[in-house]
C-alpha cells in the first residue's frame, strides 16, 4: 500500500475510535520509513489516546529528532508532559511551539496552566491575555484566568472571569463549580450553593461538585445536608480524597471519633501538607501495636496550634515506648523539652527521606496528628489532666513582676485575628471595635497576645476607645514561643478567637474564653461549653452567622463577674459544666 493512503487508513482508524490497528498501520509505516516525523507524532497522538503517555512522549521526541521545526509536535509533547506533571520540561517544550507558531492559542492556554502548576502566576496570567489576544472569543481562556485570578486571592476578578467563561459556554459545569469555590472564598455561601447545585443539574455525577456542595453546606452551618453530599461525592468518587477529608471533619465535629480519625488520615493524599516527606523515612509506621521496648519517632505536621493539641497525646505514648524521639517546630523545642523530658525533643529535620546519623535510630514512626487515632477513639478517652506544658518558671515570675505593676485588678491576655485562609480569616476573627464593651469593665488589665503586626490598631484602639492594651517589643510569639507561653501562664485570663492562643493557653491550663464562629472548626464540636482538649476553656459560641455583637454580650455578663471574685466563679464555673462533653455521650 502506498504510504500516503496508508496514512489515510491509519487516520480513519483514528477517527473511528479503533485505535489498534491504527497504531499498527503507522508502526508498519516506520518499519518502511524510520525516519517519517509526521508518523511518529500521529503515533504518539495515538498511544496518548490509549493512555500510553510514556511511549507517546518517546514518539514525539522521535518525531523532533527527524523534524525539530514541527510546533504541533512541541505542542503535543507539551501536552503529554505535562499530563505526566513534569512542568518544567512541559514549559521550555511550549515555549519552542510558541516560538514556531505565535499565534497558537491553545498552547498560551496550556503553558498558561503548567506555569500555574508551578505557581508561577503572574507570568501564567501574562499567557492567558496573549491567547485573549488570539481568540477574545475562547471560553477556556477566561475559565483559566479565573482560576489563577482565584489561587492569588483575587476573587471578585476571578468571579467575573468564570462570568465571562459561562456567558461564552452556558454549559461548562466545571466553571459553575469553580465560581461557587470563588464565592465561599468571600463568605457568599448561598451564591455557593447556588452555583455548585447548577453545576449538579448540568451533571448529577460530577463528584467534585457534590463535595464542594457539601462544604458550602457545612460552612452555612448545615451539617447533616453537608454529610449527605459528601457521602453521594464518595458513592460517585471512592477516591475523591477531599470528600474523605471532608466528611472526617463531619465525624469529628459531631463525636464519632472512631470514623473521624480513619478518615482523617486521608490528610496525607490532599497535597497540601508541608511535612508530606517525613512518610518517606524508612521506618514502618505505627498502627498501635505494643510499644514496650521500641523507639517511635513521632514526626510534625500542620500548624503551631495543632501540634500543640495533639502534644496532649504524648504523655500516654512516651510512657508506652522505651524511647520517643519527637519532632517539632524548632519554636518549641524549650517549651517541649521541659514538658516532655523523657522524650527527645528535636526542631525538624532537614534530610527529607533520611533518619540523621547522629541520632539513635528509630523502630517505628507516626505523624503527631495520627496519635489520637490510637489514643482518642472516643470522648471518654481523653484524661482529664489540668495542662501538660510546662513554662520556664523564672520567666512566669519576671511577667507577673510585669504585670503587677498595672495595678490591683484581672490581668487578661487578648488576641482577636485568626486563620490562614480569607475565607477562614473572615469568618473567625474580629476587630478590636466589637471589644469595646469589654473595655469599659473597671479592674481588667488587658495584655496584648495578638501575633503579627498590629501596632496601628492597638494605636487607633488607644485613641478611639481609650482602652491601654499594653504590649512589649520582646513578646513576640512569632519568634519567640516558649517566651509566649510564659506571658500566657502570668495571666489570669485569656480571650481570643480560635488561633494557635488557644492551644498555648489550653495546653498550659490558663482559663481561656475562645470566641468561635457559627460554623466552627471540628475540634470544638456543636453546642458544649467547654471541651476535651483543654479543661480550662469556655467556648462562647456565635447563635448565628457574623453575631458576634451575642458572643460579646455574653463574654461581657460572664467578665464582669468574674473581676468580682474572680477564684471563686472560675472554680464554680468549672464544676458547674461538670464536661458536658462526657455527659452527654
Amino acid at each position: 500500500m502506498h504510504i500516503d493512503k496508508a496514512i489515510q487508513l491509519a487516520h480513519e482508524h483514528y477517527q473511528a475510535g479503533n485505535l489498534q490497528q491504527a497504531e499498527e498501520i503507522c508502526r508498519e509505516i516506520l518499519k518502511v520509513q524510520t525516519d517519517n516525523a509526521h508518523v511518529y507524532n500521529n503515533l504518539g497522538i495515538i498511544l496518548d489516546k490509549k493512555g500510553q503517555i510514556d511511549e507517546a512522549i518517546t514518539c514525539y521526541r522521535s518525531a523532533l529528532q527527524f523534524d525539530p521545526t514541527l510546533f504541533d509536535v512541541y505542542y503535543n509533547l507539551g501536552n503529554a508532559l505535562k499530563e505526566k506533571n513534569q512542568l518544567d520540561e512541559a514549559i521550555i517544550i511550549y515555549r519552542k511551539a510558541l516560538q514556531l507558531n505565535p499565534n497558537l492559542c491553545d498552547a498560551y492556554i496550556n503553558l498558561g496552566i503548567a506555569l500555574k502548576g508551578k505557581h508561577q502566576l503572574d507570568e501564567a496570567l501574562i499567557c492567558y491575555q496573549k491567547a485573549l489576544q488570539i481568540n477574545p472569543g475562547n471560553a477556556s481562556v477566561y475559565y483559566n484566568l479565573g482560576v489563577a485570578m482565584q489561587m492569588k486571592g483575587q476573587f471578585d476578578e476571578a468571579i467575573r472571569c468564570y462570568q465571562k467563561a459561562l456567558q461564552l459556554n452556558h454549559n461548562a459545569y466545571y466553571v459553575y463549580n469553580n465560581l461557587g469555590l470563588a464565592f465561599l472564598e468571600k463568605g457568599q455561601f448561598d451564591e455557593a450553593i447556588t452555583c455548585h447545585q447548577k453545576a449538579l443539574e448540568m451533571n448529577p455525577n460530577y463528584s467534585d461538585a457534590h463535595n464542594n456542595l457539601g462544604w458550602a453546606l457545612y460552612c452555612k452551618g448545615q451539617f447533616d445536608e453537608a454529610k449527605y453530599c459528601y457521602r453521594r461525592a464518595l458513592e460517585l468518587d471512592p477516591e475523591n480524597v477531599r470528600a474523605h477529608w471532608n466528611i472526617s471533619l463531619y465525624y469529628l465535629l459531631t463525636g464519632n471519633f472512631t470514623e473521624g480519625w480513619k478518615e482523617y488520615e486521608w490528610r496525607w493524599k490532599l497535597g497540601e501538607l508541608e511535612y508530606h516527606a517525613r512518610q518517606d523515612f524508612p521506618q514502618p509506621t505505627w498502627v498501635g501495636s505494643n510499644l514496650e521496648g521500641r523507639k517511635l519517632f513521632i514526626y510534625t505536621e500542620q500548624g503551631v496550634g495543632d501540634e500543640i493539641m495533639f502534644a496532649s497525646c504524648l504523655p500516654e505514648v512516651i510512657a508506652q515506648a522505651d524511647l520517643c524521639i519527637v519532632e517539632c517546630d524548632k519554636r518549641m523545642v524549650p517549651l517541649f523539652s521541659r514538658s516532655f523530658p523523657k522524650a527527645k525533643i528535636i526542631e525538624p529535620i532537614s534530610t527529607y527521606g533520611r533518619f540523621p546519623g547522629e541520632l539513635q535510630s528509630a523502630d517505628l514512626k507516626v505523624a503527631i496528628g495520627s496519635l489520637p487515632l490510637f489514643l482518642r477513639p472516643s470522648l471518654s478517652s481523653f484524661p482529664q489532666r489540668p495542662s501538660y506544658l510546662i513554662p520556664d518558671v523564672q520567666s512566669v515570675s519576671l511577667w507577673r513582676d510585669r504585670y503587677v505593676e498595672m495595678g490591683k485588678g484581672l490581668k487578661i491576655g487578648i488576641s482577636w485575628r485568626g486563620g490562614k485562609t480569607p475565607l477562614v480569616q473572615r469568618t473567625r476573627s474580629t476587630d478590636l471595635e466589637q471589644w469595646s464593651k469589654l473595655f469599659s469593665i473597671k479592674r481588667a488589665h488587658f495584655i496584648n497576645l495578638q501575633y503579627g503586626d498590629c501596632t496601628t490598631e492597638i494605636r487607633e484602639a488607644t485613641e478611639r476607645l481609650g482602652v491601654t492594651i499594653h504590649d512589649w517589643e520582646d513578646a513576640d510569639p512569632l519568634k519567640d514561643l516558649d517566651g509566649f507561653a510564659a506571658q500566657i501562664a502570668a495571666l489570669d485570663l485569656v480571650i481570643t478567637v480560635d488561633n494557635a492562643t488557644v492551644h498555648m493557653a489550653g495546653a498550659l491550663g490558663v482559663p481561656v474564653w475562645v470566641l468561635l464562629s457559627y460554623a466552627c472548626e471540628w475540634r470544638w464540636m456543636l453546642k458544649f461549653e467547654d471541651t476535651p482538649w483543654y479543661p480550662s476553656a469556655r467556648l462562647f459560641r456565635q447563635s448565628s452567622f457574623g453575631d458576634w455583637g451575642g458572643v460579646f454580650e455574653n463574654v461581657y455578663d460572664a467578665l464582669k463577674n468574674a473581676v468580682v471574685d474572680s477564684h471563686v466563679l472560675m472554680e464554680q464555673w468549672r464544676q458547674s459544666l461538670k464536661h458536658s462533653y462526657v455527659t452527654q455521650i
